[in-house]
């Protein structure tokens, strides 16, 4: 017996490249909402439609008294959510940021605004939307992922590199594919969180790096593969978790900085890099992301250590992540003595956004560095693919599907893998993790990729 679902979703229009139009003077300009709600109205009657029905009877079918949306019934029809028995129908209301911000605009304190947008109708909705320019989308997905760490339902941002006004554009398959994945699959435990959904692929929100300016597969989680996989048949990644120690909720904490956002500061290392140079963006800073040679490399200078060191006792918080676009920091000597904590694979737009956050959530030293060193969810999730649709219709290659299972975890700022026997564990920007059965370490004395038990 088939049962039907409504599932309700938020969708909050940020700005950027997907809701643009030329104005007069020939100038890429944002729309309104109310543009952009009506053209996605339009599409839905074009497909909705029936053959007996006017115009504006397809519209006050679609589109409710009470403002809500229906998603095109025939894309949710072809996709297979949860539950194959229930019939699934999306509806969704949008609203705007007053004012609507190019994404090359975007500051710390509108991820903040976003938050507080999303977690004020939390309990009215089944998951969530974010419209946003893809320039800086990366950095807003990764603080997100932070600041709704508690908020056990998708949060998905999107956008497109051509406005969804444009007949050859990317925005009406992002859209659709976004809202599909936030109304059928919002009870999907692997999609909980924050991610960013583009070209067919939904990627963890924190793992994820903007890597081509000119194509439609505009980003890249360079240490994870996507979450899922948006072809012609849904193909959704399950995480199996299997806990490794306690992991902290941030409900019950004090906001350390309620008028303002901690000074973080970007130190990228190069060939020549000068003492004066260096000095300048550690003086003053509360935190301090260091983006390294290789895997966590530094030049062998006096003057460096002495520098680090004395911003150690500034209680200047630094990480090191290395500049390379995939792989791994280990702990290195030169900065594990000034306390710098290993980034692992975390990438720079996370790095930034953790330290952000971390830095204006709690006021405690302890507790910062704490939160800057453990993972935000569980560790070490042995994973499988979990087939939401026919997998034998799958484009993967079967060798693809096999090598995937132990290599891809779902987690917040954490690649702790759970490998086979003789297979090396990497760790993420909180310490590489055991495989499973095996003891639990003190990631203060990591010393890098271990054998797995």
């Amino acid at each position: 017996m088939t049962t039907e679902a409504f599932r309700k979703v938020f969708v909050l229009y940020t700005g950027g490249t997907i809701g643009m139009r030329y104005d007069a003077e020939g100038q890429l300009a944002p729309t309104s909402l109310k543009e952009l709600k009506e053209f996605l109205i339009r599409m839905t009657i074009l497909y909705e439609k029936k053959a007996d029905e006017t115009e504006a009877q397809a519209r006050a079918r679609i589109v409710s008294k009470e403002g809500w949306i229906l998603l095109p019934q025939k894309v949710v029809d072809d996709c297979r959510p949860e539950d194959e028995k229930t019939k699934c129908h999306v509806h969704y209301k949008i609203e705007a940021m007053e004012p609507l911000i190019d994404s090359s605009n975007m500051v710390p304190e509108e991820w903040f605004e976003i938050a507080r947008r999303i977690q004020a109708v939390e309990e009215q909705y089944d998951s969530f939307v974010v419209l946003h320019g893809t320039d800086t989308m990366a950095y807003t997905s990764s603080a997100l992922s932070f600041i709704l760490k508690d908020l056990k339902k998708p949060v998905i941002l999107t956008g497109a590199q051509r406005s969804i006004f444009h007949p050859r554009s990317d925005a009406v398959e992002n859209f659709i594919g976004t809202m599909l994945i936030a109304g059928c699959y919002s009870k999907t435990a692997a999609l909980q969180k924050v991610t960013l959904c583009n070209d067919c692929k939904v990627f963890q929100g924190n793992r994820v790096c903007k890597f081509d300016c000119d194509s439609f597969r505009v980003f890249d989680s360079p240490n994870v593969k996507p979450l899922a996989y948006l072809d012609t048949i849904i193909k959704v990644r399950n995480p199996k978790s299997r806990s490794v120690g306690e992991t902290i909720s941030v409900k019950s904490q004090e906001t350390a900085r309620d008028g303002g956002l901690p000074d973080v500061r970007l130190l990228r290392f190069f060939p020549g890099i000068q003492e004066k140079y260096v000095r300048s963006v550690l003086e003053g800073a509360d935190g301090v992301v260091l983006e390294t040679f290789g895997s966590g490399n530094v030049p062998e200078h006096d003057w460096l250590k002495e520098a680090l060191i004395e911003a150690k006792c500034r209680k200047v918080m630094m990480l090191n992540c290395t500049q390379v676009y995939k792989g791994t920091v280990q702990p290195i000597y030169e900065t594990s003595e000034a306390g710098v904590v290993v980034g692992y694979d975390i990438t720079p737009e996370a790095a930034m956004t953790k330290m952000i956050w971390t830095l204006k959530t709690f006021s405690n030293c302890e507790m910062r560095r704490k939160h800057q060193q453990e993972p935000l969810k569980h560790q070490g999730e042995a994973l499988e693919l979990e087939v939401l649709a026919d997998w034998s219709n799958s484009s993967l290659p079967a060798s693809e599907v096999i090598a995937d299972i132990n290599l891809n975890p779902p987690l917040d700022c954490s690649t702790g893998l759970a490998g086979a026997a003789g297979e090396t564990v990497s760790g993420a920007d909180t310490g590489p993790q055991e495989a499973a059965g095996a003891e639990s370490r003190d990631w203060g004395t990591d010393k890098g990729t271990r054998k797995a038990a």
